[in-house]
């Protein structure tokens, strides 16, 4: 109603701008502006056009009118059901969904129909029959005899039945019955007779009509006999409260939330926002409020009939007024795989997030690391490697970020993920303490930087020189209890030593105090915590926080904050039959349950698209692992004098030395480090390409004819050139500790080969 400066309407040409608060008294602007926010409230966002309120009338004049105020307040005379165009349209709907229903099974109601008028035909013959015949003197005279009364009885009995049945059949209305009954009949068979059958059947529906309504009495009349000749929608009671003004109170008051004559009120229509849930924004009366609500969850669940999990409760507005969501089913039922899956492109971690899973609502949950350290925790197979490898598959496919990961325990699970890893390596904890001493010198440099031009933190715009640096710590309970001893970095003379996992400890609770600001995420994974497993430093300044199922209170307080279970986090209340469930508390979805999205991990390496991709990627920017300037690593080898790029030389996350010249590689691996040089050394090359070229190096050993195939059958020789291939590299690695394997690839069409980088590796060369 009021305008703002540099967003006044302009009116179309030939209209007129009407500013209609001129001709509003003060009390009509006060009403007017409350009706105005409360529309507001119930918009998706929450907020307003600019222009709303502003009518544009094409030409005339528009006359301020005395009595607008008189016609305020007056009730509608046609409720708004029958004046909304969308409600006609669903009646419409209805109608003609329900004609179709019916209409297939015509059939089956013409044979309902049938055998109810056969009934009523038999009820009315034997009504019939027992009217002009007397047929209860008979049953009396049964009676009669049954109990052995006298002859004479029966006798009289018997008189007395021939005597009214004669009576009966002299009667006028029995007269005209008979003597309508047999003309209808002969109508009939003579309109069958000298026209059709069927001109005979439409003649005889009103018989079968009047025999069908005696049957319907004599099916009501039988017990049990509710019948109807239509199918109709059977109620099935769910023991399951829906959403509606008497239901919502009722549960509510149930739930003790509300007292008698306390009345909430449905801000609007209840909504269905999926084929299973339904929403509704309340207005809770006198000094209750969502938090209030959101304790009693529990209780309000229990009303409504759901399970806690399929009742959602948020704030529409303020603390008053509340959303609340309830599903008809487990929201969680179906597992979901990745969306990454479906198009792996590059990530966006630092403003969209990594999608780790799906909440009841069937949102997606991202995750973002950026200016945050993170802790997941939780039981032993209870999905945590599962949100790992989510994460760790996001990461790979932006190639801003540095990804190192530490494997506290079974490194191999990790080794597909390598190829993206800046730093790989498994259970080493002199390595870790290296490699924290790392991170800490790079962090300073960053904080020297920041101090040279006064600024406070990094932001996305410094990506380029300072890439996000994620630690990735898995099992970090095995460090933690680690018995491994490293010198005392207080003592100068290197004799001092001190437990590696009080080290660490110390490292972990340094970083999180200042480094999130410097672009360097740390994240900590470990199983069955308790309040000594994760440092006290790092737990008090990670702001982003999951927790899969735990095995007490006490572990999820551990993971998630202390009194988190009395406000409802209760992650050791997650059922064991939800595989992949967690409670998250991150930034957008504080204190929420999901379900983790699913990659295939056992059948076939579901994850290994989605790291190819992360590898061209990088590839294609200069930011696969060892072609960048890498000051951390740089750093490793320094002091260990081993390097753990991409999982060390084998990339099976051993760290080993890596020389910066070939180490005279022979026999097949320099055949391929030759193959590789003629033709420009590409990044990979596909297995029936190497094959051939080895035919040029080496027709004797490699091609079609020595290997006893069909030279026409290329299927053929390149499946059995890449079983004589991988055995002859196996045989040149023997004994080195090294390993080449083959990988398969999407891009550009999916094939399976080599990579340079692999092949380099495998042959003792630094990468370039």
């Amino acid at each position: 109603m009021s305008q703002h400066p540099g967003n006044e309407y302009t009116a179309p040409d030939g209209a007129q701008v009407i500013e209609l608060a001129n001709f509003m008294d003060d009390d009509a602007r006060a009403r007017l502006s409350a009706d105005a926010r409360e529309a507001v409230h119930l918009t998706p966002a929450g907020m307003a056009d600019l222009n709303t309120g502003t009518l544009v009338v094409e030409g005339g004049i528009v006359e301020q009118l005395d009595d607008q105020a008189h016609g305020t307040g007056l009730r509608t005379v046609i409720p708004a059901t029958f004046r909304d165009p969308a409600a006609w349209q669903h009646r419409r709907a209805v109608a003609r969904n329900a004609a179709a229903f019916h209409a297939v099974r015509t059939p089956r109601y013409a044979y309902r129909a049938l055998r109810v008028a056969a009934i009523g035909a038999m009820v009315a013959t034997r009504d019939a029959w027992s009217y002009v015949t007397a047929g209860e003197y008979g049953e009396l005279a049964d009676q009669v005899r049954r109990s052995k009364a006298g002859a004479e009885h029966i006798a009289d009995l018997r008189a007395d039945r021939s005597k009214v049945a004669a009576e009966r059949r002299r009667e006028p209305v029995v007269v005209y019955s008979a003597t309508g009954v047999t003309s209808y009949v002969s109508a009939v068979a003579a309109l069958g007779e000298a026209w059709s059958l069927a001109l005979a059947g439409t003649a005889m529906l009103p018989l079968l009509l009047v025999f069908y309504l005696l049957g319907r009495r004599e099916l009501g009349r039988r017990d049990g006999g509710a019948f109807t000749i239509t199918d109709v929608p059977v109620m099935r009671d769910t023991g399951r409260t829906m959403l509606g003004a008497d239901s919502v109170n009722a549960a509510f008051r149930q739930a003790g939330l509300t007292r008698e004559g306390e009345v909430i009120e449905l801000v609007g229509p209840v909504r269905a926002v999926s084929a299973h849930a339904s929403e509704a924004v309340l207005d809770l009366p006198g000094d209750l409020t969502l938090s209030k609500v959101v304790k009693e969850r529990e209780k309000l669940a229990a009303a409504f009939r759901v399970d806690p999990s399929w009742l959602d409760l948020t704030g529409a507005g303020h603390p008053g007024r509340i959303r609340v969501w309830i599903a008809s089913e487990d929201p969680f039922a179906a597992a979901r795989t990745s969306p990454l899956l479906g198009h792996p492109a590059r990530m966006d971690v630092w403003s969209a997030g990594i999608p780790i899973g799906f909440n009841r609502r069937g949102e997606v949950i991202s995750l973002r690391l950026r200016h945050v350290m993170a802790l997941l925790g939780g039981m032993s197979r209870t999905g945590k490697g599962m949100l790992l490898r989510n994460l760790i598959c996001g990461l790979g496919l932006d190639p801003r970020v540095n990804l190192r990961l530490v494997a506290g325990a079974k490194p191999g699970e990790h080794r597909g993920y390598a190829p993206v890893c800046a730093t790989f390596f498994g259970r080493r904890p002199e390595r870790l303490v290296a490699l924290l001493d790392a991170v800490l010198a790079e962090a300073y440099r960053r904080e020297d930087y920041l101090e040279d031009l006064g600024r406070a933190k990094l932001s996305e715009g410094d990506l380029a020189r300072f890439p996000l640096e994620v630690v990735i710590i898995d099992e970090f309970k095995q460090y933690a209890s680690s018995s491994a001893r490293v010198p005392d970095p207080s003592d100068l003379t290197g004799k001092k030593m001190v437990k590696a996992a009080d080290r660490i400890a110390e490292q972990v609770e340094e970083i999180a105090a200042f480094a999130a600001a410097l672009n360097i995420t740390l994240l900590i994974s470990t199983q069955d915590p308790d309040a000594n497993t994760v440092p006290r430093g790092f737990k008090s300044n990670s702001g982003a926080r999951v927790c899969t199922r735990t095995g007490s209170p006490d572990q999820t307080n551990a993971i998630l904050k202390p009194g988190a279970t009395g406000a409802g986090l209760r992650a050791h209340e997650i059922p064991e039959a939800l595989k992949g469930a967690a409670i998250v508390d991150i930034d957008g979805a504080p204190g929420e349950l999901i379900r983790g999205f699913f990659v295939e991990d056992e059948e076939y390496d579901g994850a290994a698209p989605l790291i190819s991709a992360g590898v061209e990627l990088r590839a294609e920017l200069s930011r696969l692992p060892g072609q960048f300037e890498d000051p951390i690593e740089a750093q490793l080898v320094e002091v260990t004098g081993e390097s753990s790029i991409a999982g060390g030389p084998t990339g099976s996350g051993r760290p080993g030395a890596l020389s910066s010249a070939p180490t005279d590689p022979a026999g097949i691996i320099a055949d391929l480090i030759a193959v590789f040089a003629a033709e420009g050394d590409p990044e990979r090359m596909r297995t029936a390409e190497i094959l051939t070229a080895l035919a040029d190096l080496d027709p004797d050993a490699w091609s079609p004819e020595a290997l006893g195939v069909d030279p026409e059958d290329q299927a053929a020789y390149v499946r059995t050139g890449g079983g004589e291939l991988r055995k002859a590299i196996d045989d040149a690695l023997d004994g080195t500790g090294r390993e080449l394997a083959a990988r398969g690839w999407s891009a550009g069409g999916r094939a399976n080969g080599y990579y340079l980088a692999d092949v380099r590796a495998a042959a003792g060369i630094a990468p370039v």
